[in-house]
């Protein structure tokens, strides 16, 4: 078993503990089910992210920690103090990032159909915007011209990616013969392709109302499958084509996210360190080759910083078992596949899953852990070889930080978990449980639905 983490350890009475408290004293304070982040492992893997690229690297470094990962104020506030950034996709990420006390020069803004608002806001907080089109670039200046500001820009590049035609990227979600890398870059619905950047340049750089400072390129699925050095080459020989035909260097070049960490279930990816090794050596050996001055560098990594961070636990309720049938045992919990879901991970069904409350109690039985919900897929682990299970255990989740509770939904109009962050003994709420209220919050009947309406008459208000 793979605990993965300083902040997880076992007592002599079989508790897992997260940085010193037992999980069972979570669960009968708090409740379940129960997202817990470790403080402690958000910053080691900042600092450990953070040092592997800038201990390499002859220019600034700087970290702005994927927000869409995990966006709670909380874990900013982490952030914040390690001396990260942050990338922001979209208005509410934005204000978590501002209100947490992130240096607006730490803060970059992703999207691709930015709102006047979010573009607004973003210029008067003085972030740098990914440009991800020509009409963003002529939005972000109409809108820097009217409150009389000058926008600080990136552009967004999408690659060809020729050095990889013709590979294939299998995994849980690509079965055979997989997914054509090449193809799906080019088709990636962020990022201009190279002749469009070339009119970004031109246009940006004879406006009044834009600093255009960075490029940025987000490699998504080549650099998960292992093909980062290949792409770090074709983005610095799209670089090099640029200085030539534009004479523009980026002060600053954003590399994006997509650092794959260990997690049970996936292949084992390469280290912080080799990533960091090959692209920034990349990157110093184009410079050098092509005297072009060597630029910042702005990092976006999600996964990494938060994955391991945090654990779920959630409560053992009615277990049964098969003998003619299908020779099956069932365990149901009181969480359910609501807050499993991570969109980007293709073994998202596949956490680590330990019997929390009791890790010393024998026994190894095939089980299926499934939750509370009107559906079939609502099963968070098939066929784990656990202990024998009994109401009232608890069970933890493993590597719970990243895109779970950022994306957990409602189905069944379930309320979402409470988070609690942990730190050397220590316990506060950053999140209050969701109630059926809070769902159903939102929610309105219109007048003529609503008990004892009276009938529709040409004298009442049409809306």
């Amino acid at each position: 078993m793979n605990l993965r983490g300083d902040h997880l350890t076992v007592d002599s009475e079989g508790q897992l503990l997260i940085e010193g408290v037992s999980s069972r004293e979570l669960a009968d304070r708090f409740g379940t089910p129960l997202f817990v982040m470790s403080e402690n492992a958000v910053r080691r893997n900042y600092r450990a992210f953070h040092q592997a690229f800038s201990s390499r690297y002859a220019n600034e470094v700087m970290v702005c920690v994927g927000m869409k990962a995990n966006w709670g104020l909380a874990s900013r506030r982490v952030i914040v103090d390690e001396g990260g950034g942050g990338e922001a996709f979209g208005s509410g990420e934005l204000y978590v990032a501002l209100i947490a006390g992130t240096n607006p020069s730490r803060i970059v803004m992703n999207g691709p159909n930015k709102s006047d608002d979010t573009l607004r806001a973003a210029i008067e907080a003085g972030v740098m915007i990914n440009i991800d089109s020509l009409d963003e670039l002529a939005t972000t200046e109409r809108i820097a011209k009217e409150i009389n500001r000058v926008a600080s820009i990136a552009l967004r590049l999408r690659l060809p990616l020729k050095p990889l035609e013709g590979i294939r990227y299998t995994d849980a979600r690509y079965a055979a013969p997989g997914i054509d890398i090449v193809k799906w870059a080019r088709e990636f619905k962020f990022g201009m392709e190279l002749q469009t950047i070339r009119k970004a340049v031109t246009a940006a750089q004879q406006s009044n109302s834009l600093a255009l400072k960075g490029l940025m390129y987000h490699g998504g699925i080549p650099r998960r499958a292992g093909y980062y050095r290949e792409e770090t080459e074709d983005l610095l020989a799209t670089l090099v084509k640029i200085h030539k035909d534009l004479g523009w260097m980026p002060e600053y070049l954003n590399l994006g996210g997509g650092f794959v960490p260990y997690r049970h279930g996936v292949a084992q990816p390469p280290s912080i360190e080799d990533y960091a090794e090959a692209i920034t050596s990349l990157i110093w050996k184009s410079c050098v080759d092509h005297g072009l001055a060597l630029p910042k560098l702005i990092l976006e990594p999600g996964r990494f910083c938060w994955e391991n961070a945090v654990v779920w636990l959630a409560s053992v309720g009615n277990t049964k078992g098969d003998e003619h049938l299908t020779d099956k045992q069932w365990a149901f919990i009181d969480g359910n596949i609501n807050e499993m879901g991570d969109p980007f991970d293709p073994h998202a069904g596949s956490h680590e899953v330990v019997l929390a409350s009791d890790m010393h109690r024998p026994g190894a039985i095939p089980v299926d852990v499934c939750g509370q919900l009107c559906n079939a897929n609502d099963v968070m682990a098939k066929q784990r070889a656990l202990p024998p299970l009994r109401r009232g255990d608890v069970l933890a989740f493993l590597d719970m930080g990243a895109y779970n509770e950022a994306f957990a939904s409602q189905s069944n109009a379930m309320p979402r978990s409470a988070t609690v962050m942990v730190s050397e003994g220590r316990v506060s709420v950053v999140r209050r449980r969701e109630t059926v209220q809070d769902v159903l919050s939102r929610e309105a009947v219109p007048y003529w639905l609503a008990p004892h309406a009276p009938a529709m008459s040409s004298s009442m208000p049409p809306g």
